[in-house]
């Protein structure tokens, strides 16, 4: 058998790599050129695109009107609910300033009531109303600010933040990360917190509810602000060596989250609330 090919094979090799056109379609178009009709458009050409531009712009005017047919009603609930809120911490405000003037009233009271020879026991009860929280304070301390991104963000995957509840709604912070962080202040000697001008006391709780972090039943949203009243250089120097400021400079730099903390010369802490107890009697009262 013999292998050579033929030379109209190979001159259509060369046809092909030198001109890829295909020659039907200029044979097509030289008998439309033949014919008269090369360029010649119907009758129904120009109303069929009418037709088809006004099919879209229906189409379009009624996607508006559906998105936009809710809004106004959407804006009223979103305005009155702005309202309510704004109401409610007026209202906050304003219970927080009678609780602090009244709690003056009842300190002058029972300094009055209990007179110079009782003065070392006043000293005691207000230390241990300081110790439990009930008492307004200020002084020297440490603020730390924690935030969410500008843009909305993914989970973050970083040591510590992998394991988020579906209630999260896709937030980088939640409720540990603010736990961790006051942890780590009263472990570096703070003697007094707040978080968001909300007072901690020994039974103050920080849990995630829905999609919203609560401090003692109170909803905070970020920016989160944890004011920390200590010596102001020992709390800058152990919590800026701590692993919980590490872990989140390492997400300030790869989810973008808001992070920083610096000494302040006077933080002013509202009184936070005490509940009674209900089971603890003190060792030696009369039962």
């Amino acid at each position: 058998m013999s292998d050579r090919r033929s030379p109209s094979s190979t001159q259509q090799l060369v046809d092909l790599v030198l001109d890829p056109r295909d020659r039907g379609y200029e044979a097509a178009a030289q008998r439309k050129v033949a014919a008269g009709t090369a360029g010649v458009r119907r009758w129904y050409d120009r109303p069929a695109v009418a037709i088809g531009c006004l099919v879209i712009g229906f189409v379009l005017a009624v996607a508006w009107v559906q998105t936009h047919r809710g809004a106004p009603q959407e804006a009223k609930v979103h305005d009155s609910l702005v309202q309510r809120v704004r109401t409610a911490e007026t209202t906050t405000s304003g219970l927080t300033g009678d609780e602090a003037r009244l709690n003056a009233e009842v300190s002058g009271l029972q300094q009055a009531a209990l007179g110079p020879a009782a003065a070392s026991l006043l000293r005691e009860l207000n230390r241990n109303r300081l110790l439990a929280g009930a008492e307004a304070v200020y002084g020297p301390g440490l603020e730390v600010r924690l935030s969410e991104p500008a843009g909305e963000s993914e989970p973050s995957t970083a040591p510590g933040h992998g394991d988020r509840t579906p209630e999260s709604g896709g937030h980088i912070l939640i409720d540990r990360d603010i736990r961790s962080v006051v942890n780590e202040l009263w472990a570096d000697g703070a003697e007094a917190i707040s978080v968001n001008g909300i007072r901690l006391t020994p039974t103050s709780a920080i849990r995630f509810a829905g999609d919203a972090i609560l401090v003692d039943y109170e909803q905070i949203a970020s920016p989160y602000v944890i004011d920390a009243i200590g010596a102001p250089d020992r709390l800058d120097t152990a919590f800026a060596n701590s692993a919980v400021a590490s872990r989140y400079q390492t997400l300030a730099g790869a989810k973008g989250i808001g992070f920083s903390f610096g000494e302040k010369p006077r933080l002013q802490l509202a009184a936070g609330v005490v509940p009674p107890p209900q089971y603890a009697t003190p060792t030696g009262a009369a039962r």
